[in-house]
């Protein structure tokens, strides 16, 4: 497994609520692992969010590591960790005031079988992008989709919407969380993003395709789409994750 990540504070944000975890080989009961969590909250609570959810998440894998996952059962699984780490997020919260209200985008992929299992809660996205195609596989679950998907308002409009950062699930700040999963086949030379808001909310498909397209180098890639959303006014944190997929896992 060949990966990149970058995960970035942006311009104009005094910290870092986006993390990462990269794991290209064997993670507990699990033939590979790649993360985005994207924070929110006040006073670092939403630091703490993110980085918390990983820690736990990982836990509940590497706790899990003599378990058989296949394609019949990795998705229920992935769905249970996630709960899982939401309790853990919740319980934090209302331990401890300074965590109060606090959340995080949680984005996870695993890629087994020339085939990639996401489970995902959010607005962090993944993209399979493909010579010059590029497709969202994840739905964001924010107030401006649901209006887009509604008809009120246009993809365009979204674009520069007041509420296009509020997201409608997050780990963490509900005692339980709906989790959406998803599957697709990875043909060969197939190339994975996934990212926080901060990255696709500054980088439109084409600028995107631009940059996969004309660097072979994956953390080339990585660190260009990061330095493409900075340029653009690096509005929030950045996070990116870059996989290449092939054939012989």
């Amino acid at each position: 497994m060949i990966s990149a990540g970058r995960c970035d504070r942006g311009k104009h944000r005094e910290n870092n609520e986006d993390a990462i975890f990269i794991y290209d080989t064997r993670f507990g009961c699990l033939p590979n692992l790649y993360i985005v969590a994207d924070g929110m909250g006040g006073h670092r609570a939403g630091e703490h969010a993110s980085s918390l959810a990983i820690q736990s998440f990982c836990d509940y894998v590497h706790n899990h590591r003599n378990d058989v996952i296949s394609s019949n059962n990795i998705q229920e699984f992935l769905v249970s960790a996630i709960a899982h780490t939401n309790n853990i997020v919740f319980e934090k919260a209302m331990q401890n005031e300074l965590f109060k209200g606090m959340g995080t985008t949680f984005l996870v992929a695993v890629l087994m079988d020339q085939s990639i299992y996401v489970a995902h809660v959010g607005d962090s996205r993944l993209y399979i992008i493909r010579q010059d195609e590029i497709r969202q596989l994840t739905l964001d679950h924010s107030f401006v989709e649901e209006m887009v998907r509604k008809g009120t308002i246009s993809e365009q409009e979204a674009l520069n919407h007041p509420k296009r950062h509020a997201i409608t699930r997050a780990v963490g700040t509900n005692p339980s969380v709906e989790v959406d999963v998803y599957t697709s086949e990875i043909e060969d030379n197939s190339i994975i993003l996934m990212c926080s808001d901060g990255l696709s909310n500054m980088l439109n498909n084409e600028e995107i395709i631009h940059i996969v397209k004309n660097k072979s180098d994956l953390e080339e890639i990585a660190q260009s789409l990061v330095d493409q959303a900075n340029e653009n006014g690096g509005l929030d944190n950045i996070s990116v994750i870059i996989i290449r997929g092939t054939k012989g896992r």
